[in-house]
């Protein structure tokens, strides 16, 4: 029987990236609350369609260890859709709750101008005074901060908190499909601890936990990377649109390729730009879906390798997930939040200092 021990111990490294984000970053906003459950919903999906996708493949003869070949990239291009489609529709309910925002806004500068008219005629006495004074000096303040309405209405959604989350909920349930199947499985068993002969120097349990804890970060990093990636593939299509409405009224330069994207505010060279800070969104995208394809072919070791192909493995697989989370980094580190967040961001910051 596998020891109680063995077993939490195995549960919480599988399980500490997803939980602990869930905990200490998205428990306490509902907002990412949301976000989350609707991101493992869309991880359901993607699994739902890809052993649909797979399901044929499942009854070709004698595929034995090499059907990873065909099973990975379906599940990995099923993964990545169900990505960028949940970044579609978060993109709807952003640019929803933003005309929200400004229709509030509106609505409350012309509440304030109306305020402010029927105040300057009725300024008769001190107290009313003392109150117009001090509305000017409020007013004064914030108009000094730059800190609008829409500031502060925006429900701390931005495009870090809500990649994140959305990577909470996508790789917390591919831990639970991942590992969750497996722990229950070695709680209910009566007859010792599951080996592998891939890997005999390790229980099973452990070699599952080590691989759920690097995927639990990948999905985290690669919803972050689909998030921007979509961005600037949106914003390089309504470049387009815009180039197409002006040409019909203007002669361009036809050797003319550069483009600048309104959510980084920098200038990306062409479609498939991959430098620091000028990486494109269909390059963003290939990079998500490779390194998701590399990662996963990395595990096939277990497999492969007839004796102890874990020790190659996991190890292989680690050096990929810092190569991945340091790629990530240093190319989109300057370039990942819009401008329009970059700036309400600090000014939200001044307007916390003062």
């Amino acid at each position: 029987m596998t020891s109680t021990l063995l077993s939490l111990g195995c549960a919480l490294i599988a399980f500490s990236p997803a939980l602990t984000l869930l905990l200490l970053f998205a428990y306490q906003k509902a907002q990412l609350i949301i976000i989350v459950t609707t991101s493992a919903f869309c991880y359901l999906l993607s699994s739902l369609f890809s052993s649909l996708l797979n399901l044929p493949f499942s009854f070709i003869p004698n595929i034995g260890k090499w059907s990873a070949f065909i099973f990975i990239p379906i599940s990995v291009l099923c993964q990545a859709f169900f990505r960028c489609a949940f970044v579609k529709m978060y993109l709807k309910v952003e640019s929803v709750i933003e005309k929200s925002i400004q229709n509030h806004e509106m609505e409350e500068n012309k509440r304030n101008q109306m305020g402010r008219s029927r105040s300057s005629d009725s300024r008769s006495t001190s107290h009313e005074g003392k109150e117009e004074e001090d509305h000017d000096e409020e007013e004064k303040t914030n108009n000094d901060t730059g800190v609008s309405e829409s500031s502060l209405l925006r429900l701390e959604l931005n495009d870090v908190s809500c990649s994140i989350a959305a990577g909470i909920g996508f790789g917390g349930m591919h831990t639970i499909l991942l590992y969750g199947t497996l722990l229950a499985s070695e709680g209910g068993r009566k007859n010792g601890t599951l080996y592998q002969p891939s890997c005999a120097v390790m229980p099973s349990l452990i070699n599952s936990a080590i691989m759920a804890f690097w995927f639990s970060i990948l999905d985290i990093v690669w919803m972050m990377v689909a998030l921007y990636g979509v961005r600037m593939w949106e914003n390089h299509l309504q470049y387009k649109v815009s180039q197409k409405r002006v040409s019909q009224n203007y002669v361009q330069n036809q050797n003319q390729s550069v483009f600048t994207a309104y959510n980084t505010g920098t200038a990306i060279m062409n479609e498939w730009s991959f430098g620091i800070g000028r990486v494109s969104g269909k390059a963003a995208l290939s990079f998500m879906v490779l390194s998701h394809l590399i990662a996963s072919f990395v595990t096939t070791l277990n497999v492969i390798i007839p004796a102890n192909g874990c020790i190659v493995s996991l190890p292989l697989l680690a050096i990929v997930v810092i190569g991945i989370i340091a790629t990530c980094w240093v190319f989109l580190k300057g370039s990942f939040l819009p401008e329009s967040q970059k700036r309400e961001y600090d000014l939200q910051i001044i307007w916390i200092e003062t």
